[in-house]
């Protein structure tokens, strides 16, 4: 990969500025190629390249959407096909069978043999995924073996195409674009897809023919497109790099792993934890729906996506490379959010309830963002994939928070098992305070001081 965007310097070929110079001193030859020096390697980077992050970020949100586009399927299956609670249930863990192994090993793999391949394998997979359920009436297999492919394809998505999209948002291939603009990319169109994932599913299943078969084949019609546009994107991690990395000890961070559990870790399972708790837990706990409830947590997923992707935004200003600040605020708004959940549960407020969701949603977000700017200052480029496939690994922890409440909800009121998760957020507050000026990379203080 080619250096950080932290560090990286543009230098232009010498007879190149030469002859800019003789024309204007306000002007750049933006027309033609732009030969640019990075860690003493010369790129040549074509001005329609300058915006390659953006297919490699649409390609983790068509197959986040792919991914997710089952949530909203899971009512149609059980009223259709008469699949039983247990049946659905066990297609949504077989997904994370084939997800979490793909985010371990994804990003490492990505570190050593490139992005590219790897992301365009994960849209094949998606496709693929989708051709598998779409045969439904044959019965459960082609589900079981679609929801598995669909965990591996986003899983390797995330691992591989979030490094791929932070290293095409930096020098040499983005001249132009804020440190910190490569982690809010990925994960804007991550966010993105999971939400447009269930809202355009749910919409077809309801309003329009061959439910069991038109929600995939519109996403396998949209990813055809972005194989062929992700094919021409360039490479980031080149040959040499890739070849040295087989024989020649390479350079690691020397805080970064400290880093990573003294500050990511305690954050990275309320990513999820949030989202999940917004728009799964809310609706179940809230008592006094009755027949509105299904109503209530259509709502109640819109509220929580939605903002999940409204918040980043923000999450990248809040972001400083001197201290763990934007973890620190989304644990907190994660806290707040629990808190809003306990009252509405106490009051039998749905409204309330409601303003949890919104509250978790930016929670989500700001964890999403924070998480990632975290990672990618602290990998070395030959591990950026891996500290990320590790990252969304412990942040898939949270996706269990539905499953363990309705576990302990046989024995415990719902008041004290929200009571309990605010006192281990106030743990992963008090981690991420504790720690958050410690082994800070300080090549990028150095930087953001100037």
């Amino acid at each position: 990969m080619c250096g950080t965007s932290w560090t990286s310097a543009v230098h232009f070929d010498h007879e190149t500025l030469k002859q800019e110079a003789l024309e204007s001193r306000m002007s750049r030859a933006s027309d033609s190629a732009d030969p640019q020096r990075c860690e003493g390697r010369i790129v040549t980077v074509h001005p329609g390249r300058k915006r390659a992050w953006f297919p490699a970020a649409l390609s983790l949100m068509l197959v986040g959407w792919g991914a997710n586009q089952f949530v909203s399927l899971l009512v149609f299956y059980r009223q259709e096909h008469g699949f039983s609670e247990l049946m659905v249930t066990s297609m949504l863990g077989i997904y994370v069978v084939g997800l979490v192994p793909a985010l371990l090993l994804g990003g490492r793999y990505s570190d050593r043999t490139g992005r590219k391949h790897i992301t365009l394998f994960a849209i094949g997979l998606s496709m693929a995924a989708n051709v598998a359920m779409m045969g439904s009436v044959f019965g459960t297999f082609p589900l079981f073996a679609g929801r598995f492919m669909a965990g591996i394809a986003t899983g390797l998505a995330m691992a591989a195409a979030t490094s791929w999209v932070k290293e095409l948002s930096q020098a040499p291939w983005d001249t132009t674009s804020a440190a910190g603009s490569g982690a809010r990319r990925a994960s804007l169109l991550t966010s993105a897809g999971f939400w447009l994932g269930p809202v355009v599913g749910g919409l077809l299943a309801n309003y329009a023919p061959a439910p069991a078969i038109l929600p995939f084949a519109l996403h396998i019609i949209l990813c055809v497109p972005l194989l062929f546009i992700v094919a021409k994107l360039p490479e980031t991690r080149i040959a040499s790099e890739l070849g040295d990395a087989h024989h020649v000890p390479l350079e690691h961070h020397p805080h970064s792993a400290r880093r990573f559990g003294a500050v990511v870790a305690p954050a990275a399972p309320w990513v999820f934890a949030a989202g999940t708790t917004g728009f799964a837990v809310v609706p179940a706990v809230i008592p006094g729906l009755g027949d509105g409830r299904l109503a209530y947590a259509t709502l109640a997923v819109a509220i929580t996506l939605g903002l999940g992707v409204l918040i980043q935004p923000l999450a990248r200003r809040l972001d400083t490379v001197l201290s763990a600040r934007s973890l620190l605020t989304g644990t907190t708004t994660a806290f707040v959010g629990l808190a809003t959940l306990l009252a509405a549960i106490l009051l039998h407020n749905p409204a309330l309830g409601l303003v949890a969701s919104g509250i978790f949603g930016c929670a989500n977000g700001l964890l999403m963002v924070g998480g990632l700017l975290e990672i990618q200052r602290m990998a070395a480029p030959h591990e950026l994939g891996q500290l990320t496939g590790y990252f969304y690994t412990l942040a898939y922890v949270g996706f269990l928070t539905p499953t363990i409440v309705a576990l302990l909800a046989q024995w415990i009121t719902t008041s004290w098992i929200i009571a309990g998760m605010m006192v281990l957020c106030l743990g992963s507050m008090f981690a991420i305070t504790f720690n958050s000026r410690k082994f800070l990379p300080h090549h990028l203080v150095e930087v953001d001081s100037e």
